[in-house]
């Protein structure tokens, strides 16, 4: 699609007293760049800068809270003079490159008793998430239950907050009723965490009246002049919590106040990151609900990574804006490339949640697998021109090896890259043949084209041989030649009913309809390849010696990749650890007690394992005195985020 045909896309719009130059939105979201007793960096502002200069029309900036007690990890936030100039030098920043910037304004609420700050979480009502009533996004803390006066408190605290983020040179303010940020208000309106008796609990309207309140002390406090915007979950998606009839019902009470200058529209109670398993666009239908019922402006969230699929939510009058903060995050030029109609160019986010919200959730900062940059953009600026030009060959087709030829060829060395395969990608084409992970193919969809549109020269279905690299003769080799398996050192794994995940995946090996699957691995290999045999109706049991399958794996993605094995009737065996394998059966032991168990009927066992690095072409070459590198699983088995960033590091290097 040519540039001009993103008409809706790259339209203008006008929302309160500002008007955004396009619908791009880049929502508030965690990024963990500063901690306890810190305000928001330059580390915080690079990153947010690069996305206004990719050219998202409207940024939103995260973890504006409005009370000491609303803080997580006791951070220096909005309440906080500490705090100030820093949202002023981010309003600057977004600024100088044409975008329009918000503060999403936010209390914790129940979350909030773990804090050194001391002290207990906030809520309308003493319920914590234990029992197995709530999903975990409550935690197991019980809240402190708020009086009235503390209501008024935090009400007033939003006002205040609102005018001191009008003092740094922002456009507006968010109301967060999302869970984490907006925890508070949700559990306010949530109906299995709101049990007051008072006109703050019972009906929709009640339980919805601390919202009404605080867009009204926001308006009091900062007039007529300044954007106000409510985010809230329009589907808690959740058996008693409200749903998208609630919020349409919500959303036509909010338009009548005429306080309100747009809306966002989320999905889900216990979050709304959708991983790799939902469709693109999945939560869009929600925004449509509210945009039928409402002429206020409407953003969508919720897997939008396409341009073509951006315009036509647009086209089609499902929203006015467009929320896309992994897509950003994994592509901050996204927006340029689109207007300039090159699509094609744009590293589209595949919603692995390795980096983003993976590393947020173990409070580390966020980055992105496919995007090495993203949040180091404070110390990694751009790609620089080699100095001296040099003729380089890459060994390996896989990801580090496709990330180190397009750094290389962007700094403008002679870049040839070898393949033995007849495909470029390497273990993400093997990743995509398991069930609702097919969006691993956009890895090797996005470095094929960059190969072509850099000046590459590919070659498939090559094996480089140490004679062939001095034949050559390059100025310096990198080797990204991945792993070979490495089977388990237990007795029995040597017999011809024993086969390694990845034969069984590319269709390499086939099993018998009985199938034991050994989990040599934490993250995904284990669990994928145990769905890939039970959608093909195999009867699989998964073994692992850790307390469950998949210990290293988002907790976004983690539960459906469960759901989908054992709705296929798989069986999942924690705490389980082979001794050994035998010709119909496998002999294993609890990983605590020692009782043994013998699994009878097994035609296969598959262990699922992160292999071992294929390094002789590399010690071999190394040993020649030439300038040369191993990358990715060649220089030790990691994950995907791993091999990109081995490539990108000695791309720069070379």
């Amino acid at each position: 699609m040519a540039a001009h045909e993103f008409k809706h896309l790259f339209s203008p719009l006008k929302i309160g007293n500002i008007i955004v130059p396009n619908r791009i939105v880049l929502p508030a979201h965690w990024t963990c760049f500063f901690f306890q007793d810190e305000p928001p960096n330059e580390r915080l502002t690079h990153y947010l800068a690069a996305r206004a200069k990719g050219g998202a029309g409207l940024i939103i900036t995260p973890q504006n809270t409005v009370w000491p007690s609303s803080t997580h990890y006791g951070y220096v936030g909005t309440h906080d003079d500490k705090a100030m100039p820093a949202y002023k030098m981010i309003s600057q920043a977004v600024h100088e490159h044409g975008a329009k910037v918000i503060a999403q304004l936010t209390h914790f609420g129940p979350s909030t008793g773990f804090l050194k700050t001391g002290g207990a979480g906030l809520a309308p009502s003493s319920v914590g998430g234990s029992g197995g009533l709530l999903p975990h996004a409550l935690g197991n803390a019980v809240p402190h239950e708020m009086d009235k006066n503390e209501i008024k408190e935090i009400v007033a605290s939003y006002g205040v907050t609102a005018y001191r983020m009008r003092e740094t040179g922002y456009d507006g303010v968010e109301i967060s009723s999302t869970v984490g940020a907006g925890g508070l208000l949700v559990a306010f309106l949530n109906p299995l965490t709101n049990r007051r008796t008072d006109e703050y609990g019972g009906s929709l309207e009640n339980r919805f009246r601390i919202h009404m309140e605080i867009i009204d002390s926001v308006r009091s406090a900062i007039g007529s002049d300044f954007v106000v915007g409510l985010r809230l979950i329009g589907d808690m998606l959740i058996d008693g919590g409200t749903t998208l009839d609630d919020t349409k019902v919500l959303a036509v009470m909010v338009e009548k106040r005429g306080q309100v200058d747009y809306l966002g529209v989320c999905a889900g109670f216990q979050g709304h990151i959708p991983p790799m398993h939902f469709p693109l666009g999945a939560f869009v239908y929600i925004a449509a609900g509210v945009k039928e019922v409402v002429d206020l402006p409407v953003v969508c969230h919720g897997r939008i990574n396409d341009p073509v699929q951006a315009e036509s939510i647009l086209d089609n009058n499902q929203a006015d804006l467009i929320g896309m903060a992994r897509a950003l995050i994994c592509d901050p030029e996204w927006p340029i490339k689109a207007k300039e109609g090159r699509t094609e160019e744009i590293r589209k986010c595949i919603a692995c949640i390795q980096e983003c919200a993976g590393n947020f959730l173990k409070w580390q900062p966020i980055s992105c697998t496919l995007n090495p940059q993203a949040g180091r953009e404070n110390v990694i600026t751009k790609i620089v021109p080699a100095a001296d030009k040099k003729k380089i060959m890459v060994v390996g087709g896989g990801a580090a090896g496709l990330e180190t030829a397009r750094v290389a060829a962007l700094r403008g060395h002679q870049v040839s890259l070898y393949e033995k395969e007849k495909e470029l990608g390497g273990q993400c084409i093997i990743a995509a043949k398991v069930p609702k992970r097919e969006d691993f193919a956009e890895v090797p969809r996005y470095y094929t084209y960059q190969m072509k549109h850099l000046g590459v020269e590919v070659h498939l279905e090559t094996t480089i041989t140490p004679e062939m690299v001095k034949e050559k003769n390059p100025d310096a080799v990198v080797v990204a030649v991945g792993s070979v398996p490495n089977m388990l050192p237990v007795p029995g794994s040597d017999r011809d009913n024993v086969v390694w995940v990845r034969d069984v995946l590319q269709g390499e090996a086939t099993t018998g309809e009985n199938v034991v699957v050994i989990a040599a691995e934490q993250h995904e290999q284990a669990l994928g390849v145990a769905i890939f045999l039970a959608d093909k109706g195999k009867k699989v049991e998964l073994v692992t010696h850790c307390l469950y399958a998949g210990t290293e794996l988002d907790t976004n993605t983690l539960p459906f990749m469960y759901g989908q094995l054992l709705s296929k009737g798989g069986v999942i065996s924690p705490l389980t650890r082979v001794k050994s394998i035998e010709e119909n059966a496998v002999v294993t032991a609890h990983a605590m007690t020692g009782v043994e168990r013998r699994i009878e009927g097994v035609d296969t066992v598959v262990v699922a394992g992160i292999g071992r690095a294929d390094e002789s072409l590399y010690r071999t070459l190394k040993g020649e005195g030439k300038e040369i590198y191993a990358v990715g699983q060649c220089l030790a088995p990691r994950l995907l985020t791993d091999s990109i960033w081995d490539g990108y590091h000695v791309g720069c290097l070379l």
